[in-house]
């Protein structure tokens, strides 16, 4: 893709000596999501509130490490402290995949000196020893493994700073393809609570998600609603929709797709993986082992500007390794996170930061402390322009849908009129998406609205009552078995509700600048009591104040599915009166085909959607 390294979109105002100067208090959040790894050292109740009070957005609970039950205790006391802080914090499931890891291993850590030759083999028999690494794969055969190849094994979520990881290089490989003799560069102690291996340039065959992922997927994933499922060392876009079939057939349907890229295949494939996936991941520790270290920034840089492009979310790991041991970051660790906000990253990874970390908290607060300065210099204009330009909306007959249309237009709106809020309706996320496609300057408070699906739903019989499977399936979907819920409960009259708002506001979490709340539909329509309810939750997160300006934008929707917004799309600017509450220049909008308002910028689209592939 021509030009695809873009620019860096950075602008400030501020001079040297006012780097010296304390910061004012902010009350917006970061716009930057923060994911973090839970572990032994974070997963109690108050560690977790601390966490979701600092700013994280995702939990992540990766499966290479720890049984169900310290995953379950994990996910349990995550719901109490996202009660207790009324905090909406989305869930990440780390599969294992076709990882490789050390077997048989000894008590006592395993010492290697430079020089010395040790066997890695297939062989589940041996023991692993100084001289011997039995690994969990059945043969080498296919694999590419040649002599001269490089072959890394560390401990689960390596730092690099440790004296716990080994670099081998290959110098013989067996005539059966099932061991390969290696000669050990550097001197180490092999420890941890597991080791991973990474063989250079690998074609692995095995299957994305392991049989241990597939048990825990349904005995974890499925019960405690999963929102994203995070496939290990994903090599193509097959392996998206194995995976994607599999969800589908356990009753996942609504959990999202993280595609990681962190080996070869996966980066020669990426484009073809992000158009399966939900969410791109770079995971720069293990891509680290397959990339040239002088190269690797061009793999970064390019991977987030394609996805920037396709309005793909992505993250990035693995960048303040520093803080696993020390209170404060390195400044090239400090100079990288503020780099990914500015190349256009959605959210930052961490991972034994939290894990095993020593300042979990300390470290959550940090990242997101840098993540905003950045921000406050990231140029959302120049950003904007330049992904209009490469779309060719600019052009005099762009090629451009409704729903993208109304999208640019809250955008432009919202930064020629210098808007405090943007607030968008929906009910797939889809819109929340496409805003925050453009990175604007602007938060954007995104009210989620259950959908109704005729599926969840009976008919009543002549007695008048539902069937006993509907009735669990609307309870079920309400959070009734779930006192902790976060999301207000629905309650209708006739109609079950099938509530999907609970999973799209917190999967909305992982799009940068997004701030989801959930709407209960009987408070009346969204240009009405939602609006002003919205209007008002926006008051009380210090993002609006009387004066400012607010952009709404609501999709263009008419279908049985979503009866809750059946009108036109349309894009509104309203000025906030000084309670902070009421609009005091409301737009009015008539679905007669005309459009009629008291306020002097309104941006619509009269043409209803009856393709509900065009609906968000």
């Amino acid at each position: 893709m021509p030009g695809v390294l873009g620019r860096t979109y950075f602008k400030t105002t501020l001079t040297l000596p006012s780097l010296l100067e304390e910061d004012p208090h902010f009350t917006v959040p970061p716009s930057t999501k923060l994911v973090c790894t839970i572990g032994p050292v974070s997963n109690d109740v108050d560690t977790l509130t601390h966490m979701l009070r600092t700013g994280m957005s995702i939990a992540r609970f990766d499966f290479s490490y720890g049984d169900q039950q310290l995953h379950q205790t994990s996910i349990d006391n995550l719901r109490k402290a996202s009660k207790a802080t009324r905090t909406l914090c989305a869930t990440m499931m780390d599969t294992l995949g076709p990882e490789i890891v050390v077997t048989n291993r000894p008590s006592e850590p395993i010492k290697l000196e430079a020089g010395q030759t040790v066997l890695l083999t297939c062989d589940g028999s041996k023991q692993a020893n100084s001289s011997t690494l039995p690994i969990a794969y059945p043969s080498l055969a296919g694999t590419g493994i040649l002599p001269g190849r490089s072959v890394f094994v560390g401990q689960y979520l390596f730092t690099g700073s440790e004296s716990t990881s080994a670099y081998l290089t290959v110098q013989q490989v067996d005539a059966s393809d099932m061991s390969a003799v290696c000669v050990v560069q550097n001197s180490c102690v092999l420890e941890g609570v597991q080791l991973t291996v990474h063989i250079g340039n690998m074609k692995n065959t095995a299957p994305i998600l392991s049989e241990s992922d597939k048990q825990a997927l349904l005995q974890f994933g499925k019960p405690n609603k999963i929102d994203f499922v995070a496939l290990s060392f994903t090599r193509c876009a097959q392996d998206v929709k194995d995976a994607r079939a599999h969800l589908d057939k356990i009753g996942m349907r609504e959990t999202k797709i993280i595609a990681k890229i962190e080996n070869m295949e996966g980066l020669v494939n990426y484009r073809e993986i992000m158009e399966h996936c939900d969410v791109m991941l770079l995971s720069r520790g293990s891509m680290g082992n397959c990339v040239d270290p002088e190269k690797m920034f061009l793999a970064q840089k390019m991977l987030l500007r394609e996805c920037n492009l396709a309005g793909k979310p992505v993250y990035v790991t693995r960048v303040v390794d520093t803080m696993t041991d020390a209170p404060r970051p390195t400044r090239a660790e400090a100079t990288d996170v503020a780099n990914l906000v500015l190349d256009g990253a959605d959210g930052i990874v961490l991972g034994s930061e939290t894990f095993r970390g020593k300042f979990a908290v300390a470290c959550a607060d940090t990242v997101l402390a840098i993540c905003r300065q950045a921000e406050l210099c990231f140029d959302s204009f120049a950003y904007y322009q330049s992904v209009m330009d490469f779309a060719g909306y600019h052009s005099i007959n762009p090629d451009i849908s409704k729903t993208e249309a109304l999208a640019t237009a809250a955008v432009r709106a919202a930064t020629k009129l210098q808007a405090a809020l943007i607030v968008v309706f929906t009910v797939t996320g889809r819109t929340a998406r496409l805003i925050a496609k453009y990175r604007p300057q602007q938060p954007i408070l995104t009210v989620v609205l259950p959908s109704k699906h005729a599926d969840v739903y009976a008919p009543e019989d002549e007695s008048g009552s539902s069937s006993a499977a509907a009735e669990a399936a609307a309870g079920a979907a309400a959070g009734a078995e779930d006192p902790e819920v976060v999301v207000p409960r629905l309650s209708t009259n006739g109609l079950k509700w099938h509530c999907t708002g609970d999973f799209v506001a917190r999967q909305c979490l992982q799009y940068r600048g997004v701030l989801p709340v959930c709407a209960d539909p009987s408070l009346g329509s969204p240009d009405g009591a939602i609006l002003k309810a919205a209007l008002h939750e926006a008051n009380k997160r210090g993002l609006i104040r009387g004066g400012d300006r607010v952009v709404v934008s609501q999709c263009p929707r008419i279908n049985e599915r979503f009866p809750v917004m059946a009108e036109a799309g349309v894009v509104k600017i309203l000025t906030i009166s000084d309670n902070g509450v009421t609009p005091a220049d409301p737009v009015v909008v008539h679905d007669d085909g005309m459009q009629r308002c008291t306020s002097r910028h309104v941006f619509g689209s009269q043409d209803a959607v009856h393709d509900c592939s065009d609906l968000v």
